[in-house]
């Protein structure tokens, strides 16, 4: 396909509403100045709830306490009770920017039992969400939808076994100076040990996340391998954009994210971080053989597939299990519009056969 003209695959709708959605984000500027507090972002809706879905929050303890230590090699153990102190990882600890309460949202169907008695049988989807570092909630109404399609594919695959739970945190975005990188990832790092304490399995984990979210997801993996923690099961990524050096980054003109934006969005979040980092650019992880087994969709039409494809290969190289599945003429951002791209459903039947395989 070439990138200075649009698939031919496309509706002239589905071109009009992908040019608006570019002519939007063009114009758009990295907000900062301001930032909302835990307690403000842990706000539950009240209105737009999809049907069927409940939708609860808890705001997680920072994980700078000491904390049960486990052994970090070996997958899907749970922590052993003899105790040593185990903090964040110093690879994510910072002077100037300290960890704090992190609201996880917690989608589940509506008739499901209460969390309160979690189980370790039951597969649990913790999803960092896009938005380029410096904006997006987990109960905006696009990622409300997009759990709760999310939530159905699940449904589908689990067979009659306990009901799937997705844990979407709202991690601190870079608007303000004490929310810049490591920020983010210090956040994740404390909702994935909310999970491992609440009693979830570490083996029934799947980190998930989309674009932003997809890198965060990839680099709080490797975190997760630097620390006292057991390994999540599974990692399942929608088009990441994982080079913040923008390298590999292609330019195609009818993708809906422009390269100016990501330049200024990925500037605002490392601040003097380097972008050469594998804490920064998910493709530079020094994988292993023992990462845990990953799935990655991208498509054809994104400027950041490249970055996906690099990634699959380096698992691979490692010795890891990785599946790359390419999209014919998908954009970034597909995943939230399916009334554009209704194939993306695919993708969320995917991840649900990758859950429960």
């Amino acid at each position: 396909m070439s990138s200075l003209t649009q698939p031919t695959s496309w509706t002239p709708a589905q071109a009009a509403a992908l040019n608006d959605i570019r002519t939007t984000i063009s114009a758009s500027k990295p907000p900062f100045g301001q930032a909302k507090s835990p307690a403000e972002r842990a706000r539950v809706p009240t209105e737009g709830i999809p049907e069927g879905v409940r939708i609860s929050c808890e705001l997680a303890p920072p994980s700078s306490h000491p904390v049960r230590k486990g052994s970090g090699s070996n997958r899907g153990s749970e922590p052993d009770c003899g105790s040593t102190t185990s903090q964040i990882p110093a690879s994510i600890h910072s002077t100037s920017i300290q960890p704090g309460q992190v609201p996880v949202f917690f989608y589940t169907d509506a008739h499901s039992a209460s969390l309160a008695g979690a189980k370790d049988d039951v597969e649990v989807i913790l999803h960092a969400h896009g938005g380029g570092y410096l904006l997006g909630h987990p109960t905006e109404q696009r990622f409300m939808t997009f759990f709760s399609r999310m939530l159905r594919a699940l449904g589908e695959k689990s067979s009659g076994s306990s009901t799937p739970v997705i844990a979407a945190p709202s991690h601190r975005l870079a608007t303000v100076p004490k929310n810049l990188f490591p920020a983010a990832l210090q956040d994740l790092f404390s909702a994935y040990h909310h999970l491992i304490l609440k009693g979830f399995s570490a083996e029934n984990i799947t980190i998930t996340g989309d674009s932003a979210g997809g890198n965060l997801a990839l680099i709080l993996t490797y975190v997760i391998s630097q620390s006292a923690l057991p390994m999540p099961g599974r990692v399942a990524l929608f088009s990441p954009n994982a080079d913040l050096t923008l390298a590999s980054h292609t330019s195609i003109p009818h993708d809906t994210i422009p390269l100016s934006n990501y330049q200024a969005f990925t500037s605002q979040y490392l601040g003097n971080f380097p972008a050469n980092h594998p804490l920064a650019s998910g493709i530079l992880i020094p994988f292993t053989a023992s990462w845990p087994e990953t799935l990655v969709m991208t498509g054809t039409a994104d400027s950041c597939a490249k970055s996906s494809r690099i990634v699959v290969s380096r698992i691979q190289q490692a010795g890891g299990r990785a599946e790359l599945v390419e999209y014919a003429d998908l954009t970034h951002m597909c995943w939230m519009v399916p009334q554009f791209f209704p194939q993306s459903d695919n993708g969320l039947e995917r991840l649900a056969g990758f859950v429960y395989n």
